[in-house]
């Protein structure tokens, strides 16, 4: 019995290590496509933007004007795009701001591009946030909003991020459809979702608390220990 409870507990271990592997691998090559599309996508639209523009003011003819134009509005949709995709893979201003400010964009692109508004509470002190938690908090905060737009049917959200005794706490809320986590956690369209924001929290030594029911919206509360293995 006692050699049964060490292998799983060994395959746990090793499973824990193999995911956060996994979550660091995906943290890293989000940044990597993240600078290539920047450096390289951005800066090359950029220039054929620029020279649409040169074209078009020694054009002549109506029709090339009207073409020049079509084209500089696609080159700008794809601008957006890419500037778009650039942040929702690693926002800077999660590295160069903070837990907050990185809140705050967040909130604000999910308003400007789903509809959403999301009321957010924020009560710390972003200087005593390590950045994997600061990484891990911000992820499980995208993912859960993420579901709010796709699956909650409602207008409104709340967010609040706060530190008591040593103690990070992130409260994502709706009061929309809500859903059955029994459910949700056998489907596999959704159970990766949960498995992933439950690998990065337990990753940085914290505990998720996912609380749903149909017709009653879903409340997603995050604790972190900012005294590192405190939990262990």
């Amino acid at each position: 019995m006692a050699g049964q409870v060490a292998e799983l507990e060994a395959y746990r271990v090793g499973a824990r290590a193999l995911a956060g592997r996994i979550i660091s691998a995906q943290e890293a090559e989000r940044a990597r496509v993240s600078r290539e599309l920047h450096d390289e996508t951005g800066q090359a639209l950029t220039l054929l933007l620029v020279r649409l523009q040169l074209i078009e003011e020694i054009a002549k003819e109506p029709a090339v004007h009207r073409e020049l134009a079509v084209l500089r509005a696609l080159v700008v949709s794809a601008l957006e795009g890419v500037r778009r995709l650039t942040l929702q893979l690693g926002p800077s201003v999660l590295q160069d701001l903070g837990l907050a400010s990185a809140l705050e964009w967040l909130a604000d692109r999910i308003e400007r591009d789903a509809g959403l508004h999301v009321e957010l509470i924020l009560d710390h002190d972003d200087d005593r946030v390590p950045i994997e938690v600061a990484v891990a908090v911000f992820r499980v905060a995208q993912e859960a909003l993420t579901n709010v737009v796709r699956h909650a049917h409602v207008r409104e959200a709340a967010v609040m991020l706060k530190i008591r005794d040593q103690q990070l706490v992130l409260t994502v809320s709706d009061r929309g459809a809500g859903f059955d986590i029994s459910a949700a956690r056998s489907d596999p369209t959704t159970c990766i979702g949960l498995f992933g924001m439950s690998e990065r929290v337990a990753l940085v030594d914290g505990v998720i608390d996912l609380r749903s029911k149909r017709g009653a919206g879903t409340q997603i509360v995050v604790r972190v220990p900012l005294a590192r293995g405190a939990n262990t």
